[in-house]
């Protein structure tokens, strides 16, 4: 009876109410290449089928009027007062998104929330999270606050001294913690608690929150067999587990009706035992009533790009096919993982141009700044992608906690980037020597465009 009771009661109390919030970033250069605080809009959504009332403040926000016909758009910004960084840099940092003042005026207007959720996605993103927090617990002194995301997931001692405003800070792979504090904080009991692990189990991210939706990243799979040595996945998602196709077409399905064209795949795995998942999910794609548009800013490993799978990325609605190849220089490719050659690549590049797609639709990625590497390394690469008629797309190396190269390197670095996340932002170029300096950068970014009008005009 007493149990009973105690079910009645809480199905009389009012609904509880969620506050998400995407934080504004610090960065001395930054652009939304379809960026989205995905995992923070999945647990909106799991708070919403507990009968939560949620609203989302997203501080990172574009210039519409900016936005380009496949997504992509600047964000708004502003200069602020110069961080203490050594001389050798000349940088100036600036805010992405909207100010504290806005996002105070902003949370003024809202009805105060039982429980507020910051994200936090890039480590050296913390001084804007910091902040955020700070504002909310200052408006929303009642509130309880939960910090999440890569940055305590990567940086977890560092957040626990950092973050002193958040209630509760869990990384990725705590969320059991999540909803036992959650029930604990707040005395109901959440009937609907899913494992996050089980990816066709979960529901769709509220996208629905935001006025427009420009497009949606569709979670494929966690992990990764691979384990590139600058690459922090295996660490974050040791084991790798994998979406059904049918249960991602349902999505597309979904946001097709409300109006959504674009989409994004984040997917370090996608042509992994492509017979079993990634080509089944192409010819379904390729069969749907309607053509998407998909992106994948991630790369794809040119090592899995065959006949076939390159046919089905171009018949599904891929607009661009980007590649990881790291550097035309046998040594780098084998220093960083191994997953590419220069032969592989050439084999993937005649399949997807074979599949239907052009020169100027397939773009590779080729490191720079990477621990003792010469500028050289770069522009051969460089050459190297342009004289396939390929456009490279320079990765500016960041040295990120808990992969291989962050351990073995990280006193070499240029900065303390081990004891402050701040200094591991790539912008920095931390591990500038004499043998490439940020004069070398600004040289190679220069030349790489270059060479991409020139091939432009080839073509």
């Amino acid at each position: 009876m007493d149990a009973a009771r105690g079910r009645a009661k809480e199905t009389s109390m009012k609904p509880l109410k969620a506050l998400l919030i995407n934080p504004y970033i610090y960065d001395f250069a930054a652009y939304s290449f379809w960026s989205s605080p995905l995992g923070l809009l999945y647990v909106g959504s799991v708070l919403r089928r507990n009968g939560f009332n949620i609203e989302l403040v997203d501080c990172m926000e574009v210039v519409e009027e900016k936005r380009k016909a496949d997504g992509r758009a600047p964000f708004l910004k502003e200069k602020v007062e110069t961080v203490p960084v050594s001389g050798q840099f000349s940088g100036r940092l600036k805010r992405y998104g909207i100010s504290g003042q806005s996002l105070m005026e902003k949370l003024t207007q809202i009805e105060p929330p039982d429980l507020i959720l910051v994200t936090s996605i890039m480590t050296y993103w913390y001084l804007g999270t910091h902040e955020v927090l700070g504002i909310a617990r200052k408006v929303f002194p009642r509130a309880k606050i939960v910090l999440g995301g890569i940055y305590p997931s990567l940086c977890r001692e560092h957040a626990f001294r950092c973050m002193t405003d958040a209630d509760l800070i869990v990384n990725n792979n705590e969320i059991d913690k999540f909803y036992r504090f959650l029930e604990d904080s707040t005395g109901r009991t959440l009937t609907y608690k899913p494992d996050f692990h089980n990816l066709d189990g979960l529901p769709y991210p509220c996208y629905d929150l935001a006025e427009t939706i420009p497009f949606v990243p569709l979670l494929t799979s966690y992990g990764c067999v691979y384990r590139c040595t600058y690459c922090a996945t295996p660490y974050m998602y040791p084991e790798i587990t994998r979406r059904k196709a049918d249960s991602v077409i349902g999505e597309i399905r979904y946001w097709h009706d409300r109006g959504v064209e674009r989409y994004v795949i984040y997917d370090d795995n996608f042509l992994y035992r492509s017979d079993l998942y990634a080509k089944p999910l192409l010819r379904a794609i390729a069969g749907l009533p309607f053509s998407p548009n998909i992106y994948n800013p991630n790369a794809v490993n040119a090592a899995l790009i065959d006949d076939e799978a390159a046919h089905l990325l171009f018949a599904a609605g891929f607009r661009e096919i980007r590649i990881g190849f790291e550097s035309a220089d046998p040594a780098v490719q084998r220093t960083t993982g191994g997953k590419v050659t220069s032969k592989i690549f050439e084999a993937a590049l005649g399949a997807l141009l074979k599949g239907g797609f052009t020169r100027d639709m397939v773009g590779a990625y080729v490191l720079a700044g990477l621990p003792r590497q010469s500028w050289e390394d770069v522009q051969r690469s460089v050459d190297y992608l342009a004289g396939l008629g390929v456009q490279a797309h320079i990765a500016e190396y960041t040295p990120i906690p808990h992969t291989p190269l962050f351990d073995q390197f990280q006193t070499m670095a240029r900065y303390p980037i081990a004891e402050d996340p701040f200094y591991q932002n790539n912008a920095l170029f931390p591990f500038a020597w004499e043998g490439f300096t940020e004069k070398d950068l600004a040289f190679l970014k220069s030349y790489t465009r270059a060479k991409k009008t020139l091939s432009g005009n080839l073509l």
